[in-house]
């Protein structure tokens, strides 16, 4: 009911069968898009200051550092993006663009509305994404909306396909290192003193991250890799739970995505 992980069968996968087709035949097209062996290859990028050196005070250069990192590990120049920023709880936009041309599409949002907005290009051929001020005191969360604006750019902004698609594009960020941040911001707990609430962000669910990393780790010959200790406790115990389906059905895995 609140997006914790329901109890089952240990050997049986985190998600459904339908939506167990789904991600497999998307991760299929994702490894088409990017290459397989680039996405065994590539540094996965955690939640420590040895991958993001920056001192995040909430100040709006801490995100233009930060885009600087996502964008390199996401083989997009720096130079090509134009990063703006927003107050507004941004829940639906149907036309119009801040940048006065380029086409808006519905990017990374949470349970307050958008958290980050992607354009397309302006007239100066530049990649124009927009980020709401509240993530600047939320590094890890501003991480994963900049990674999710970016994959945008992968898929859209360089024509590898031709409709926009969102749990695609949240997918995208696996392939590029840095899944561990959009998982873990899909459902997060918060408490203080007199107060506790919980939040979601982004387009697949819990399950869904923690059966997607756990094929990601699969195909990189990863059992136990350290960068799952990143992941929150929830998240981690559906990648553990997508291991033990993979392992014990092997037969099963990717053999219902082809027609």
């Amino acid at each position: 009911m609140f997006g914790f992980s329901k109890i089952k069968r240990p050997n049986t996968c985190p998600i459904s069968e339908d939506n167990r087709i789904w991600l497999e035949n998307a991760f299929l097209l994702l490894l088409d898009l990017f290459g397989k062996e680039h996405s065994l290859q590539r540094k996965i990028l955690i939640p420590y200051h040895s991958c993001f050196p920056i001192r995040y005070n909430g100040e709006e250069q801490t995100a233009i550092d930060t885009l600087k990192i996502v964008a390199s590990q996401m083989e997009v120049a720096f130079d090509e993006i134009q990063l703006d920023f927003y107050n507004e709880n941004v829940k639906e936009v149907s036309t119009g663009s801040p940048f006065g041309q380029g086409i808006y599409l519905k990017a990374e949002k949470d349970e307050s509305g958008a958290a980050g907005l992607y354009w397309g290009k302006d007239e100066h051929g530049k990649y124009n994404i927009s980020l709401v001020r509240s993530k600047l005191k939320q590094p890890e969360n501003m991480v994963a909306t900049l990674a999710h604006e970016i994959a945008h750019i992968k898929l859209l902004g360089e024509n590898r396909i031709d409709k926009n698609d969102e749990k695609l594009t949240d997918l995208t960020t696996v392939f590029f290192g840095l899944g561990i941040f959009n998982a873990n911001a899909a459902f997060q707990t918060y408490k203080g003193v007199g107060y506790s609430g919980w939040r979601k962000m982004g387009y697949l669910t819990q399950m869904e991250w923690g059966y997607a990393l756990s094929l990601f780790a699969h195909i990189r010959g990863e059992k136990t890799p350290d960068w799952i200790n990143h992941l929150t406790i929830n998240i981690r115990g559906d990648f553990i739970q997508g291991q033990n389906f993979i392992d014990t059905n092997p037969e099963q895995l990717f053999v219902s995505s082809v027609e």
